[in-house]
């Protein structure tokens, strides 16, 4: 769909992705300042973002490091120009670590790892491409999904990484992703910095041991307050804080909502309306999705194709536009192919979704 910058939402088609660049920029500013009061790094996941125009736009106001959940992202990054990328998970077979390897020729790449035979494959497949690629241990703070175990099993796996060539052991990954959305704010905090912790010990045995840890990473929007206040964590890696959803919302309100779907009302009855965009269109992943600053009106249900939304008396009329806040940002953008930068209600830019769609 070909849309002219000035245009105002009454102009688009719907459904349509919408980012709003001003709640963007306002909740970029907002983490910028606190790491840079706190002495830490932001690292943004592109898995939230799967737009390089996005990372690009970031880049420019400051934000020059990047996560990338899987090798398309990395991909997609190192096409927008993007020179500082961490692929926070494993990349096995001889496929997959060829793409890697190429890619470590033009572009500043790290990865993580949690298994031996994975560190000789990759070291074999970067030696084969001349090229050289960091390398963060990931350690299991609680997730109970990939990562070695702390201490021991830690510091014996990244003797495995220093020992071969054409890896360069960085540091450290621990990841809190079972606790990103916990209500109870005390409860996450223990949990959070007890799994910290662990993470921490580890970094303080394995520079005993003679190996420098320059990198220690993890957190996400859940998270990322507790994590950066620790001494001997270097960055953070939140995502979905700069786009937002439901879920995210309620546990950390003072980032504000910039990704909605634009909608029409396409039939009405007293007391409940119909949109046209379902679950194709906006994800349901965490929560229940809600109508953008209506407060009064309730999504009900999803169908493939369409929400209905309870309200009051009278309601909106057919042809009226509503905004939809999915229940998962990361999973909304992966539906889209396009998404509308818009500033102040109106056009700024088209991006292409690069990543949308790829599980490669």
């Amino acid at each position: 769909m070909s849309v002219p910058a000035g245009s105002s939402l009454e102009e688009l088609d719907s459904p349509q992705l919408l980012l709003d660049l001003d709640q963007l920029d306002t909740n970029l500013a907002r983490l910028q300042a606190a790491c840079r009061e706190r002495k830490v790094d932001l690292r943004i996941h592109f898995k939230s973002l799967k737009t390089g125009s996005l990372a690009r736009y970031l880049a420019e106001r400051g934000t020059e490091r990047f996560l990338a959940a899987k090798l398309n992202e990395a991909e997609v990054l190192a096409d927008a120009g993007l020179k500082d990328i961490l692929i926070a998970n494993q990349i096995v077979g001889e496929r997959k670590l060829g793409r890697l390897a190429d890619l470590a020729r033009r572009t500043k790449l790290s990865v993580c790892v949690d298994d031996a035979g994975n560190v000789a494959d990759l070291g074999r497949a970067v030696r084969a491409a001349g090229a050289t690629v960091g390398v963060l241990v990931e350690v299991d703070i609680g997730m109970s999904r990939c990562g070695v175990e702390a201490g021991q099993p830690a510091l014996d796996l990244a003797r495995r990484v220093a020992a071969e060539p054409g890896l360069r052991f960085l540091g450290l990954q621990g990841y809190d992703g079972h606790l990103q959305l916990l209500a109870d704010a005390a409860e996450k905090k223990a949990k959070c910095l007890a799994g910290i912790e662990k993470l921490l010990a580890t970094r303080r045995l394995i520079e005993a041991a003679g190996l420098p840890v320059e990198v220690v990473t993890g957190a996400g929007t859940g998270t990322w307050e507790y994590v950066s206040s620790c001494k001997g964590v270097t960055e953070i890696q939140p995502g979905s804080f700069l786009l937002m959803d439901c879920a995210y919302h309620a546990v950390q309100p003072q980032f504000g909502v910039a990704l909605t779907v634009l909608a029409t009302v396409i039939s009405r009855r007293d007391g409940w309306y119909v949109l046209d965009a379902g679950s194709k269109a906006v994800s349901k992943d965490f929560a229940v999705p809600a109508i953008k600053g209506r407060p009064g009106e309730k999504v009900a249900k999803l169908w493939e194709e369409h929400t209905r939304v309870e309200c009051g008396p009278g309601g909106p009329k057919v042809g009226e536009r509503r905004e939809i806040v999915s229940a998962h940002c990361c999973a909304t953008m992966n539906l889209h192919r396009q998404v509308i930068a818009v500033r102040q209600g109106r056009v700024e830019a088209v991006w292409p979704v690069e990543a949308s769609g790829r599980y490669d």
